[in-house]
């Protein structure tokens, strides 16, 4: 891993979340967007929420340097055949067996608790429309577009595919994860930062924590793809020799 003494706060949070990955949860906590919005350098991030970046690092440095060797994996140095296969076997499973569990508590909870908390029924309507969407765009990404990257990586296999740049199902990816990230916001709203009310029961409070558990392992996952998976596909596309390159550069 790149060496993290030299960190100042012009860098993007991005790179940030890369360079010190045990750290995330700083920036989950600080509220930064480092997924979605990791393009933005954090002393600009902080300044808008009134905060110190210098103390996020310093708090970032802290856990990585506490963090035991072999915990983390340095995903900013895997291949995309390695990195797209931990993304399938690790955070889509994990987004999956989620919504199976969301699905089979929000009605319960509307039957018992919708009369007091009403918002429960527009909880469940975000929920089901982040999981269809989420669900048919892991699809995607696992019939398409990942099988796509692991033939870039591949300097002796025909690169067979459609006749335009790699660019384009990437865009459309990002395009996904900028809705997904506004969903998760939305359902953050609803449920008051997924605090439990005074009367919630047990799978009410269940709900909440699969809820928050949801949340912040969609920001690593899009995290991964957005900042780490996808520039590398679009790097290796770059250095393919002129004859191997799409007759389409259009994104």
């Amino acid at each position: 891993m790149s060496n993290t003494s030299e960190l100042d706060t012009s860098i993007t949070l991005a790179a940030l979340a890369s360079l010190l990955p045990a750290g995330i949860p700083v920036l989950e906590e600080q509220g930064l967007d480092y997924c979605c919005g990791g393009d933005r350098t954090l002393e600009d991030a902080c300044k808008s929420r009134d905060i110190d970046p210098v103390s996020v690092i310093d708090a970032m440095r802290q856990r990585q340097e506490h963090t035991q060797p072999g915990e983390l994996t340095d995903w900013t140095n895997a291949s995309m055949t390695e990195l797209s296969e931990h993304i399938e076997t690790t955070h889509h499973a994990f987004v999956r067996e989620s919504l199976t569990r969301l699905g089979d508590m929000m009605p319960k909870l509307i039957k018992e608790h919708g009369q007091s908390h009403p918002e429960l029924e527009k909880l469940a309507e975000i929920i089901e429309v982040f999981g269809d969407d989420m669900r048919d765009h892991m699809v995607r990404e696992e019939r398409v577009l990942f099988p796509w990257l692991r033939r870039l990586e591949k300097k002796t296999e025909i690169q067979s595919g459609p006749p335009w740049s790699v660019k384009r199902p990437i865009s459309c990816m990002v395009h996904d994860h900028d809705d997904a990230g506004e969903q998760l916001r939305t359902m953050r709203s609803l449920t008051n930062d997924f605090s439990p009310p005074v009367d919630a029961c047990g799978t009410y409070r269940e709900m909440l924590r699969t809820l928050g558990q949801l949340e912040a392992d969609t920001h690593v996952h899009i995290h991964k793809e957005n900042n780490i998976l996808f520039p590398a596909g679009i790097e290796a596309e770059a250095a393919l020799p002129k004859s191997r390159h799409p007759t389409s550069s259009r994104p």
